[in-house]
């Protein structure tokens, strides 16, 4: 076959082009699709789901950028809702609300309730380990229930500059859990004194029932304290003030210093191969 050709330039018909339609993909589909992350708080991942659950993989990653990037000028955390300010394509920065659905005094007492009947309630809070309850009274059981508005031109359900916003949102809540408590206008201070009378109450509970009163509750964790060498704590000066009263020149005063030194190594190194023996 001929193929018709003029100055070395070959024309050949491929056809009429046909557009292939892909399949819509669910959001779950969308879900995946997005950057794997390191797993971050439980109530930060629900932020994120909001997210994930109503923007497209474009505004997704176009919202990425814009939080890693630094388009939130400011985050201001209410009691009950997130206002912050992004800037975006025109001179004035867009206005962007994340809304938590109202919670009562009567339902934020599950939290200290909840935190009260965990052992380890508090200490686990600071660190943002929450459970699937306090997380939902904090924030929402359903994450439908979340509202985020923005008033850029952009008419879907969760635009980039909202996406920026919840990225940030839940960084911040991520690196300081108790950012979710401030969420609801709770202080430290009035929420551990509402855990301790909650307590006292549980342990009013468990007197007054008998198997409580047998099996028990979990006990609390044991402290950590800070385990370092003692003359990394010891005032080094009083050591060589001590040695100069009983030495005749400073090289001696030196060498008795080194000595000790070296003698607390050769007594912890022995100690370590007795307990690994």
């Amino acid at each position: 076959m001929v193929t018709p050709s003029d100055d070395n330039v070959i024309y050949a018909n491929f056809g009429r082009k046909v557009r292939v339609e892909k399949p819509e993909q669910t959001r779950d589909e969308r879900a995946e699709r997005v950057e794997r992350r390191p797993a971050m708080a439980p109530a930060a991942e629900l932020l994120l789901e909001v997210a994930t659950s109503r923007a497209d993989r474009g505004r997704l990653t176009r919202g990425r950028d814009y939080a890693r990037a630094g388009h939130v000028l400011s985050m201001d955390l209410r009691n009950g809702a997130v206002h912050a300010q992004v800037a975006g394509s025109q001179n004035e920065p867009f206005t962007v609300a994340v809304q938590l659905p109202y919670r009562s005094p009567d339902d934020l007492s599950v939290v200290s309730a909840e935190l009260a009947r965990t052992p380890n309630g508090m200490r686990g809070a600071r660190k943002g380990e929450l459970s699937r309850t306090v997380v939902g009274a904090l924030l929402a059981e359903d994450i439908n229930d979340i509202r985020v508005r923005c008033d850029c031109p952009d008419p879907f359900a969760i635009c980039k500059h909202a996406v920026a916003v919840l990225e940030k949102l839940a960084g911040k809540i991520d690196a300081d859990p108790l950012a979710l408590f401030t969420l609801r206008g709770m202080d430290l201070i009035s929420l551990e004194k509402a855990v301790m009378v909650q307590a006292k109450d549980v342990s009013r509970e468990s007197e007054e029932n008998p198997e409580l009163f047998w099996a028990g509750r979990e006990l609390p964790a044991l402290p950590e304290p800070r385990v370092a060498p003692a003359l990394d704590d010891s005032d080094l000066d009083l050591l060589h003030k001590a040695m100069r009263a009983i030495s005749y020149t400073n090289v001696d005063q030196l060498r008795a210093v080194s000595d000790i030194e070296d003698l607390y190594d050769h007594l912890c190194r022995g100690g370590m191969l007795d307990n690994e023996s």
